[in-house]
């Protein structure tokens, strides 16, 4: 004989779960209980945070092609802000932005610098964090995500493959351009191309919002960083990053000022030294000592100029 048994319903938590929650990228809804967006697969912990706080986070565009040390940095960038450097005071966000700072430093502490940044969304690091600076303490919440180089020449390629990119673009407070410089002095400009893509798609992104009394002061007020990674192997451009970007980088450095009239250059280099190993009959880059020099200015620089 079947028995009935009473159970309390408690509706309330049904109706939480029934709330969706918009992501803070693209502004597409999810399950409240979601981890990552499942249209451009930022975290949502972004969201939730904005939402606490009750303030957006500001975004940074980090853009530079394959291989251009993007990684490297913005990694030994985040090692270093947990250190308290200088004015400079940060709290990381929610545990996923930790893992790119605990994947830059565990390379480099093995001797390697860090892998490749993958190109599947759902493997890309995001970085939200508290950055207190100045003598009065500003407080500001910011969030990047290392995309991966290969993303970008597929999102220009073909729009649409990475939904993050063309968001982050459109809603940035500041922009950030790695350059190789070591293959900008020896004369090799293919990675100037992408970046110089990349500068008009945030245009493009900006455009669709001409309806807006705002966009074209917005577009023109961005900061721009553009920063020389690897300048340890370029004496000239760590001793004069302007007069490098002036004879070795004169279309990306122009194009730079033209679209972004704040606009700085800046050289940057993660280690002291590199050298080379033959590794399954390959030659392959290698640290030869961690010596970080110019890593922090950029990033304290853009803090300082956005709004």
């Amino acid at each position: 004989m079947a028995t009935l048994t009473r159970l309390p319903l408690d509706t309330y938590l049904l109706a939480g779960q029934a709330a969706p929650l918009e992501c803070a990228i693209c502004q597409h809804e999810n399950r409240v209980s979601a981890e990552v967006c499942h249209i451009c697969a930022a975290p949502l912990s972004i969201a939730r945070i904005n939402k606490e706080v009750k303030r957006p986070a500001h975004l940074i565009a980090c853009i530079g092609a394959a291989n251009t040390g993007k990684t490297a940095y913005l990694g030994m960038l985040m090692d270093m802000l947990m250190r308290d450097a200088g004015s400079l005071h940060t709290t990381l966000l929610g545990p996923r932005s930790i893992s790119l700072q605990q994947a830059t430093t565990t390379a480099l502490a093995a001797g390697w610098y860090p892998d490749k940044t993958p190109r599947d969304p759902e493997l890309t690091c995001w970085v939200h964090c508290r950055v207190e600076c100045g003598r009065r303490r500003r407080r500001s919440d910011v969030a990047f995500a290392d995309f991966s180089g290969d993303a970008f020449v597929e999102e220009l390629e073909q729009p649409g493959s990475f939904p993050a990119i063309r968001a982050v673009l459109g809603k940035c407070s500041a922009v950030m351009v790695m350059a190789d410089a070591q293959r900008l002095q020896a004369g090799e400009h293919d990675d100037d191309y992408i970046a110089l893509k990349m500068l008009s798609l945030i245009d493009e992104c900006n455009k669709k919002d001409k309806k807006k009394k705002h966009w074209v002061s917005r577009t023109k007020n961005l900061p721009l960083a553009l920063i020389f990674a690897k300048a340890d192997s370029t004496p000239a451009c760590a001793d004069d990053p302007v007069t490098f970007a002036e004879n070795h980088a004169s279309a990306l450095w122009q194009d730079c000022r033209r679209r972004f009239p704040r606009t700085k250059v800046f050289a940057a280099s993660v280690t002291g030294a590199t050298g080379y190993k033959l590794i399954g009959g390959r030659r392959c880059r290698v640290p030869l000592r961690v010596e970080p020099a110019g890593i922090v200015e950029p990033f304290g620089w853009l803090i300082e100029q956005m709004p």
